[in-house]
């Protein structure tokens, strides 16, 4: 991918994002309710799934980062307003393969975000939700190559920022950036860029953080699709 091909990624992805945002503004109330509660509970879920992983002073501040802010339903609006506003500064000031990341962090947000609109639709009007229920609604929504590209894309994200980080001036020219950055009115954006390169920095190599992602969510999908109503027990037991 090229540099203006990095920026058109970007771009795309934001209005991606925008989309969404409109849509889940306008939701009407027991809609927004759904989609509020599924997103705690995945939150919950990801919390119990990947505990180890917290437990681990190497692996924390990833969790915190790649399954909060990326893959946890986050509300980063604020962050995606500031994103549109300064991509031309974005395009001018970072190397290509920074601004690739960024897309695909969008992007990678994007697609939770849709794949939440979607199951929460499909979640049962009693509002109990645990795994069984979680289960049925993504049987029902039923998008399984859809879900494989997602986690592809965890995959590829993970990999791109372990490679960017191993590129200390980029590091660098990013934590240089939080004075001016804060100064312009993008802060929150820098301080989203800060801590994943921090983050991916302070494990000293991603490829255990990233084979337990993918090898968890690839058994627990394996495991709805073939109609399992408790896909995440091994990691979970019961709950969350």
């Amino acid at each position: 991918m090229n540099h203006a091909a990095a920026v058109e990624h970007l771009r795309a992805q934001i209005g991606r994002n925008q989309v969404i945002a409109d849509t889940i503004a306008v939701l009407e109330f027991k809609r927004r309710q759904r989609l509020d509660a599924l997103q705690q509970w995945q939150r919950d879920r990801l919390d119990a799934t990947y505990a180890d992983l917290r437990g681990d002073p190497r692996y924390r501040p990833a969790c915190e980062f790649f399954l909060d802010e990326l893959y946890g339903g986050r509300d980063v609006l604020e962050r995606d307003r500031q994103l549109k506003r300064v991509v031309p500064v974005m395009s001018r000031m970072l190397p290509t393969h920074l601004l690739r990341a960024v897309g695909d962090a969008v992007q990678l947000q994007a697609v939770s975000l849709e794949f939440d609109l979607a199951v929460a639709d499909c979640l049962d009007e009693s509002g109990e939700l645990d795994q069984p229920a979680y289960a049925h609604a993504y049987r029902a929504q039923g998008d399984w190559e859809g879900r494989e590209h997602q986690l592809v894309l965890i995959r590829k994200l993970g990999d791109l920022l372990d490679e960017t980080v191993r590129r200390p001036m980029v590091h660098r020219l990013i934590r240089m950036m939080h004075g001016p950055a804060v100064m312009a009115g993008f802060g929150a954006l820098q301080g989203f860029l800060r801590r994943g390169l921090d983050a991916f920095a302070h494990m000293h190599g991603a490829d255990h953080f990233l084979d337990t992602i993918e090898q968890r969510e690839h058994s627990a999908l394996q495991a709805m699709r073939a109609g399992s109503d408790w896909p995440f027990s091994e990691w979970v037991g019961r709950g969350p």
